[in-house]
């Protein structure tokens, strides 16, 4: 996750709270049907990453998308993590040492304040994006600073067009736990990577709840 201007101190807090049941939390909601482990594995594909990529992750949490990570870029890749909670990132470097992974690097900051270094080759972020009200900003900051070639995949919520407004109340209930508000669904950030990218990808899973966005750099 990600503190920013629209999540505060609220959304890090609930985030520091939850970060030793966050994995189990995530899995529970399968039992309404969203399959969260399916669209993370589709935006990593859609990366189109090979070995010996370096690639940036948004937002990293406790680390549920390295082992989809590892597995394209292997140990001659380099994977960023970064996340504004400690708790989270506390739990991802359990997950990185069990896994063995040399090349796993995590850092604790806002994503909005951090510069994306050289030589990064694709950056995910899965959830995160809309907390954060400067996340155009964001993304035409990637835009820039990616390699040549270099790709983003963005899997996140948004506002349902067809639903009844009681069942989405009830997707916005049971996401507040973690920080989540009305607000969160009208992030539109695929809009910032069509701006951007070239080659964009805009996909709808579940009603319209989740959707998936990715790109390739334009100058690549």
């Amino acid at each position: 996750m990600c503190s920013s201007d629209l999540s505060n101190e609220r959304v890090k807090d609930a985030y520091q709270q939850y970060a030793s049941n966050y994995d189990t939390a995530v899995n529970l909601y399968r039992l309404i049907g969203l399959h969260i482990d399916q669209y993370r594995t589709r935006a990593v594909d859609l990366l189109n990453l090979t070995q010996g990529d370096h690639v940036l992750e948004l937002g990293c949490g406790t680390g549920l998308n390295f082992s989809r990570i590892q597995q394209k870029i292997q140990s001659n890749g380099q994977l960023i993590g970064i996340d504004a909670s400690d708790r989270m990132l506390a739990v991802a470097k359990t997950r990185v040492e069990a896994a063995g992974w040399k090349n796993v690097h995590l850092i604790n900051t806002d994503l909005v304040e951090y510069e994306i270094c050289a030589g990064i080759d694709a950056v995910l972020a899965t959830g995160v994006l809309g907390y954060v009200n400067e996340r155009a900003r964001v993304i035409e900051r990637i835009a820039h600073n990616l390699e040549p070639g270099g790709r983003i995949a963005v899997f996140d919520l948004k506002r349902p067009a067809h639903w009844p407004s009681w069942m989405f109340r009830t997707a916005i209930w049971l996401a507040s736990p973690f920080g989540v508000t009305e607000e969160y669904f009208d992030n539109h950030t695929w809009e910032a990577i069509d701006a951007h990218f070239s080659n964009t990808v805009f996909e709808e899973y579940y009603g319209g709840l989740v959707y998936i966005s990715a790109g390739i750099t334009s100058r690549g």
